[in-house]
């Protein structure tokens, strides 16, 4: 019975996972991995990634609002150049108005780096930069200095 309950419960968390304003936005390229004792996101324009990883399975929205500002005011894929800009994204504004008691709402790029740093310290979240060389995946950590000054 547990068993049941276990699946029924990983199947409706699963729902939920794809339902967000991340995995809406980049359907190609993000990837939500969920396992027993945590969540990945892995953001793959190309054979390159940016992952992140939080050590609790019910804590897929936050992890997908973190990586959604970590894109928007943090990476320096050029693929994002557009979406770091749109100012008028209803899904942008639908993610900064979570964090707006905590991080100012504009300018963008300051507000999602807010955003980031907020949950960060908050939450148990690991990023990597993620490459695929000759059939091999190699994990670098980013530190939260790597990336607290959007570089």
């Amino acid at each position: 019975m547990r068993s049941i309950f276990a699946t029924v419960a990983l199947l409706l968390c699963t729902s939920c996972i794809s339902a967000h304003e991340l995995t809406d936005s980049f359907p190609r390229d993000t990837q939500v991995i969920v396992q027993t004792d945590s969540i990945t996101v892995e953001y793959c324009p190309d054979n390159t990634c940016n992952s992140f990883t939080i050590d609790d399975p019910a804590g897929s929205e936050v992890l997908q609002d973190f990586a959604y500002a970590y894109m928007l005011g943090a990476s320096s894929y050029i693929y994002l150049k557009q979406f770091q800009t749109d100012t008028d994204s209803t899904a942008t504004k639908s993610v900064l108005r979570r964090y707006n008691a905590h991080c100012p709402q504009e300018p963008l790029a300051q507000a999602a780096r807010c955003i980031v740093m907020y949950l960060m310290d908050k939450h148990p979240i690991r990023v990597s930069f993620v490459r695929y060389d000759e059939g091999e995946r190699s994990v670098v950590p980013i530190t939260q200095e790597d990336f607290s000054h959007g570089t």
